[in-house]
């Protein structure tokens, strides 16, 4: 996937200005794909000069104004044809920082290792919590953007998130075994 693409799919939803897009990216995608306002910001411009996404500016006399951005037909365009012409094979292109500081981890301290994972725990945990809220939420997420059948698309999605948190919580549960287990050697 990629962050314009991301940007795109959420616009299908309506017009909204950059600011109504960040929430809801934080609100939505945010769960399979990490990106800062800045990078979103600087994605819509790029978009914007590709004739992908159209703006309108919109001045207001008590606020400062607004510009709100709208899904061209070439972005509609765009944004089918990456749907229907990924292979999986794309998508297994790991990075994996935690896994890699597991991997050589006989270089550093077996202590900070064991705190580091832990908290990749609890940052999992979290993430199984605020999927739990999101999934019970999706009907009213469905009514807001006004598209029946949205909330079948979006469900596949919170299932991968319980999958990956919840196989993360157990191969840290398994990694700490090993640890501790290497102490009695």
């Amino acid at each position: 996937m990629s962050l314009k693409h991301g940007i795109l799919g959420l616009l299908t939803y309506g017009s909204m200005t950059g600011y109504e897009l960040m929430k809801i990216f934080n609100e939505s995608l945010t769960f399979f794909w990490n990106a800062q306002t800045s990078q979103i910001y600087r994605e819509l411009d790029i978009l914007e000069k590709k004739g992908w996404v159209n703006s309108e500016h919109i001045l207001q006399e008590d606020k400062p104004n607004k510009k709100v951005l709208t899904i061209s037909d070439e972005g509609k365009a765009e944004l089918v044809h990456w749907l229907n012409g990924h292979a999986a094979k794309d998508m297994m292109k790991i990075r994996d920082g935690m896994t890699m500081r597991v991997f050589f981890g006989s270089e550093g301290d077996n202590d900070a290792l064991k705190r580091e994972l832990m908290e990749y725990r609890c940052i999992n945990e979290h993430f199984l919590n605020s999927l739990k809220h999101t999934e019970n939420e999706l009907d009213h997420r469905e009514q807001f953007v006004g598209k029946s059948g949205e909330k079948i698309y979006w469900l596949m999605g919170i299932k991968r998130g319980y999958k990956t948190a919840k196989s993360n919580i157990e191969w840290v549960d398994e990694c700490l075994e090993l640890l501790e287990n290497m102490k009695g050697e």
